[in-house]
């Protein structure tokens, strides 16, 4: 697992800016953010620290050298067919995506529903298809 805190502040540097300022601009609270240490946040407060940065979640996350930043809708209306349409594509079924990456078939419905994966399957996700997490994600 990575940790969220230090990729955050790594490109924060890059940027010449400071926590204290992604604070101050009302991104995510000093308390929030720092139980992130050993977790990864919701895909909103993901969507919102990458958006205020200008990066992508892939270049965050350290998985792309490449940062063709768009920015991300905070609603996510397409993520599900998104995933479906990659699962369609790589020629297998739903049920052997399911059983690869050792998830209930139900995520799949709870997904299809509105409910989003949380991050850390997001990243699965695109590991396991060697595709980016960016082309899954609804731009704006």
């Amino acid at each position: 697992m990575s940790n969220f805190i230090s990729e955050v502040k790594e490109v924060l540097e890059e940027k010449s800016l400071s926590i204290q300022n992604m604070f101050d601009d009302g991104i995510i609270s000093e308390n929030t953010f720092y139980k992130y240490k050993h977790r990864y946040p919701s895909l909103k407060t993901l969507i919102k620290v990458a958006n205020y940065l200008c990066v992508t979640v892939d270049y965050l996350f350290e998985m792309s050298n490449e940062n063709n930043f768009k920015p991300y809708s905070l609603e996510q209306k397409n993520l599900y067919a998104n995933i479906i349409s990659l699962i369609e594509n790589s020629g297998i079924s739903q049920r052997k995506f399911s059983k690869d990456l050792h998830y209930s078939r139900v995520n799949l419905l709870r997904w299809k529903k509105g409910m989003h994966p949380s991050v850390q399957t997001l990243i699965e996700i695109s590991k396991y298809f060697n595709y980016p997490i960016n082309d899954l994600l609804d731009k704006e």
